[in-house]
């Protein structure tokens, strides 16, 4: 933009502005209008601070302010204004996004970005106005928070006292406070942080006053406590809630913030407060009852006085005060046989007290709070036997109801018992006696120390004696016939002639006379228990009349019997007439001639007005529509509504003409009076009370598992298997009653009662008791047969009474009973040749009397012994392989050569060529001397005497440097010269010998497989040795396939190679074939 555009522009905007409606404002001091959008808010600092700014309804309806925030720090706002407006306050983060509103109706907004991360980042204050026109007030907090927006050891973030933590939900966590002047704000949260607690430290004479304001409708109470987490004032019901504490300079206080009620959401507050000096206020200058200090305000430690002087007038004086030293205690001792007297007199123009007097255990004696002096006092206290409050200690409380002041105190003791008859005066006053005379002393039956005049119960039989008709008999108290006999020894307490315990039988009310069982025939057997119950010889149950006992037939079933019944077959003629008449009177198709149908013949009519009544028996025989009157009331039974004047219409009534009877409730012909199952449901109406069923109804029936008719309720073994339910694991179940192993089945369907996994039926068998856990049959191989039982405990298929090891999987054969088993044992039958050497030989590893057969002993079996004879000729070139002494017969004559030397001729024929040079020689007898000398030095260098010239194999040794020749495996080592085989030539023969064989390395030895192993750690390898028949000379001449094993001395063994150790010339020992 070139600057002629800009000038243009900047013209505009100044003309613009001149046109404009000023704006007077200094919003937080900055001289003008703070800004009406994020993009234009004013910028403040980020400390705390207070400002001030306007906004009106005509060109100002915003504030914005602009705060960058230092990092792990956040911001609580607060704004004010006149109750005239109403303005809300919003706090957005650097977006513009919302942090925090507050549109509370009344004066005071605030915002918190409690719980929000606004560290390190821009926050905007908008202030918006939504009524009204005025000026605001803005106070700005800036508190230390966590990187999430708060911290600390309350529930969640907060800013608590402007310390970036929550203060603590508990006095123990309470967050400590300096005992300064100071205001902050904190916050609370339904649900999460209900409450916040402060700890300050009163210094010593210092009170404290604390005021909690909020802004939003919720309900905060203000509470203290004291170091023993007693409360010691509170604020409940307004806005502010205010406290003052002024008597606990040099201790502990907590105030505690509660969020009340079950609002939701975090809320934020205002507490303050103001400490004073009081050190020269008159609480801390107190010398009550003389003590030096202030007397104790706590009842249950009161200040002691010792009151020495009786019937004097002890007195003293004391300070107190509505809000700084409400409560005085004192305590002193009531002298045996006195009562106590306090009067407490004061200033009512300055204070008032109230005085309480108490016992020992803080129950009230008298009190006093509308005169003054404010007197108390033991005398008649209370209702007899009253506050008796000799030798206790009594507390004095002196309350503070209003203003504060000094106070005056006298104690007076007097005499309870002038006559000393034991009976306190107000006592014998009360009780009609002389307390003046102690030959005039209280009646009291009882001896409860309560004279009859004034006991309730002079008996003692705890029935109050307005209520006792023998209040002087303590054995009794109730007269019910009013006999003179009280029920107690009364046998019939109604006096209805049934004894109390007939009727009891009989379900009628032994204490009601006219609740009587009805006993029809006066036998003395109520009906409910009687067979017979008109005595007319009928069992009731053959008895159409059951209670008349001059019936008991109804041949017509009409309800009347027969014997009084004159139509006995309801033909409309009676008997008598029918039997004069010639018809059958107990056959209602036989009747008499009746030409007017009367009902009676006409010769024997005498039924005036024809309603089938004679006269004699007509209640009103000119009336035809009338002829009974059953409750003689002069009104027909046709008419009356009630025949038999029981008072329950025939309507309504079951059995109109039996006026003891009305209602029939389970229609089974008895009345509900005399039925003693009114519902018919086979229980007892008495048992449906006690059941709590329902008597008048058959579909309400007691619960009875058992069905042995004493219901569930009251059963005390619900299914009837003879176990008490509350001794039956399952009482509903007669088949169950005991589970051992408490798992939901009954032990006599359990297997398994004690759950140990073994059957019942197996236990007792292995000698374990089925009934306990911990008591488990021993089973050695696990195959659930107990030892105990088990004919093969190892289970190796050898029965325990062949087995010589039972408990031994591995074994069950010790042939040579030496205690190893065959499998573990290498020589079974302990003849000295291992199993696997005899199988080798083809003799028995199970009989010590089949051994291999061995000609030279050297323990190689001849079958597998490549030298029987043991003379180190191999039997393939032996000629006698069983002679040890021979093994050549060259001129095959079949004897040794060695027993039998050769001739000369023999000789001569197997040497032909020196027979040749002897005859050249003899031939060429000049040439003889030299030839000679030559044939001997040729003869000299082929001799065998290894021992003559040694150069040539030891130049043969040197040049194969390490090298080793192995002996044949078994053979017995060589001797030291072989025979000498005379004339035979062996020049030309190469010195054969057999591949090296290898033994065994040493451990930790790993050799070049090419070479012979190294001796054993610190051997050297001797020159070559010759083996002996159980010793070798060195390690290499071990056989193979063996360990070692480092012991001391070290060992050498193997499968067939046997045991070796290693002597101290570093040769090796065969100690044992094993």
């Amino acid at each position: 933009m070139d600057s002629r555009k800009r000038i243009s522009i900047l013209v505009s905007l100044l003309l613009l502005s001149m046109l404009a409606v000023p704006v007077l404002g200094n919003d937080a001091g900055t001289g003008g209008d703070a800004g009406n959008s994020t993009s234009s808010a004013t910028p403040l600092p980020a400390t705390n601070g207070t400002y001030y700014g306007n906004l009106t309804a005509t060109s100002d309806d915003s504030d914005y302010y602009l705060i960058n925030m230092s990092s792990n720090t956040g911001i609580a706002v607060q704004i004010t204004y006149p109750s005239s407006t109403d303005f809300d306050l919003v706090l957005l983060n650097s977006g513009g996004g919302y942090i925090d509103l507050s549109t509370n109706s009344g004066t005071t907004d605030d915002v918190s970005s409690n719980g929000t991360s606004v560290g390190g980042s821009s926050v905007y204050v908008w202030v918006d106005r939504y009524s009204g026109s005025g000026q605001y007030t803005m106070q700005i907090w800036i508190f230390s928070s966590g990187s999430s927006g708060g911290g600390g050891p309350g529930s969640g973030n907060g800013h608590d006292a402007g310390t970036g933590t929550d203060a603590g939900n508990t006095i123990a966590s309470a967050m400590s406070l300096n005992a300064t002047n100071m205001s902050f704000w904190g916050d609370v949260t339904y649900s999460t942080d209900t409450n916040d607690y402060y700890k300050v430290s009163m210094p010593a004479y210092f009170g404290v006053s604390a005021s909690l304001s909020w802004n939003s409708t919720v309900d905060l109470d203000l509470e203290v406590y004291d170091n023993s987490s007693s409360m010691i004032t509170y604020s409940w019901f307004s806005n502010p809630e205010e406290v003052t504490v002024n008597n606990y300079g040099g201790t502990d206080l907590f105030f505690r913030v509660y969020a009340y009620g079950s609002n939701t959401g975090t809320h934020d507050y205002n507490l303050s407060f103001t400490f004073e000096n009081l050190t020269n206020a008159p609480v801390n200058n107190q010398d009550d009852a003389g003590t030096g200090g202030d007397a104790s305000n706590d009842y249950l430690n009161p200040t002691i006085l010792n009151i020495t002087s009786v019937a004097v007038n002890n007195t003293f004086t004391g300070w107190g005060s509505l809000d700084d030293d409400l409560n005085d205690n004192y305590q002193t001792n009531v002298p045996m046989g006195h009562g106590i007297r306090v009067s407490v007199w004061f200033n009512s123009t300055v204070s008032d007290f109230q005085v309480i007097l108490a016992d020992d255990q803080a129950n009230t004696i008298d009190y006093s709070n509308v005169n003054n002096p404010e007197s108390v006092t033991s005398n008649g206290s209370g209702t007899y036997p009253g506050m008796i409050v000799e030798g206790m200690d009594v507390l004095l409380q002196v309350r503070a109801t209003s203003g504060e002041g000094n106070y005056g105190m006298s104690w007076w003791f007097f005499t309870l018992d002038t006559d000393g008859d034991g009976f306190y005066d107000t006592v014998e006053v009360d009780c009609g006696s002389d307390p003046e005379d102690n030959y005039s002393v209280p009646l009291d039956t009882d001896s409860d120390g309560i004279c009859d005049t004034l006991d309730s119960d002079d008996d003692g039989d705890y029935v109050e004696d307005v209520n006792d008709t023998f209040p002087l008999d303590a054995s009794e108290w109730e007269d019910t016939d009013n006999d003179n006999i009280g029920n107690n020894a009364d046998l019939d307490d109604d006096g209805d002639g049934f004894s109390d315990a007939d009727e009891i039988d009989c379900g009628s009310d032994p204490l009601d006379g006219w609740n009587q069982p009805p006993d029809f025939d006066s036998d003395g057997i109520c009906d409910l228990q009687d067979s017979d119950d008109d005595n007319d010889g009928y069992d009731d149950v053959d008895d159409a009349f059951p209670q008349d006992n001059s019936e008991w037939a109804d041949t017509d079933n009409n309800g009347v019997g027969d014997n009084s019944d004159t139509d006995d077959d309801g033909d409309g003629y009676s008997d008598n007439i029918e039997t004069s008449c010639d018809s059958d009177p107990l056959n209602s198709f036989d009747v008499p001639s009746d030409i007017d149908m009367d009902g009676t013949c006409d010769l024997m009519d005498n039924d005036i007005d024809g309603d089938n009544y004679p006269n004699e028996n007509d209640a009103f025989p000119t009336n035809s529509q009338e002829w009974l009157d059953t409750d003689n009331d002069g009104f027909g039974n046709n008419a009356d509504i009630d025949d038999d004047g029981d008072s329950v219409s025939d309507n309504y009534d079951a059995f109109p003409l039996d006026s003891t009877e009305w209602a029939d409730n389970d229609n089974d012909g008895l009345g509900d009076n005399g039925d003693l199952d009114d519902d018919n449901d086979g229980w007892p109406d008495s048992d449906e009370i006690t059941c709590s069923t329902n008597s008048m109804s058959s579909q309400s029936i007691p619960s009875d598992f058992d069905e042995d008719m004493v219901c569930d309720l009251v059963d005390t073994d619900d299914d009837g298997d003879g176990v008490l339910d509350e001794n039956d694991a399952f009482p509903m179940d007669n088949a169950e009653w005991d589970d051992t192993d408490s798992d939901g089945f009954g032990n006599n369907f359990d297997d398994d009662d004690d759950g140990d996994g073994w059957f019942d039926i197996y236990e007792p068998n292995c000698g374990t008791d089925p009934l306990d856990s911990v008591s488990i049959p021993l089973d050695f191989d696990g195959d659930w047969v107990c030892d105990l039982v088990d004919d093969d405990d190892d289970n190796d298929g050898v029965t325990d009474v062949d087995d010589p090891f039972p408990k031994n999987p591995d074994e069950s054969v010790d042939t040579d009973f030496d205690g190893i088993g065959n499998n573990a044992d290498n020589d079974d039958d302990n003849d000295g040749w291992t199993d696997s050497t005899e199988a080798l030989c083809f003799t028995s590893s199970l009989s010590s009397n089949s051994v291999p057969q061995d000609t030279d002993g050297d323990k190689t079996c001849d079958i597998n012994d490549p030298d029987i004879d043991g003379d180190n000729i191999i039997n393939e070139q032996d000629a006698f392989p069983m002679d040890s002494s021979e093994w050549e017969d060259r001129n095959n004559d079949g004897k040794g050569d060695n027993a039998y030397p050769l001739s000369i001729i023999d000789k001569m024929s197997l040497n032909p060529l020196p027979t040749v040079l002897i005859s050249l020689a003899i031939i060429a007898l000049i040439g003889g001397a030299i030839l000679f000398y030559t044939n001997q030095q040729k003869s000299g260098k082929n001799s065998h005497h290894k021992g003559t010239d040694m150069t040539s194999y030891m130049e043969e040794e040197e040049s194969s440097e390490d090298e080793v020749v192995s002996e044949p495996p078994n053979l017995i080592p060589l001797t030291s010269e072989e025979p000498i085989l005379e004339d035979e030539d062996l020049s030309s023969e190469e010195v054969k010998t057999e591949e090296t064989k290898i033994p065994p390395l040493p451990p930790g030895f790993n050799p070049d497989l090419d070479r012979v192993p190294p001796p054993p750690p610190g051997l050297k390898p001797p020159p070559l040795a010759v083996k002996s028949n159980e010793i070798v000379s060195s390690w290499e001449d071990l056989p193979p396939g063996g360990e070692y094993t480092e012991t001391v001395p070290l060992r050498y063994t193997g499968l067939g190679i046997g045991t070796w150790i290693e002597r101290d010339d570093e040769s090796w020992e065969k100690i044992s074939d094993s």
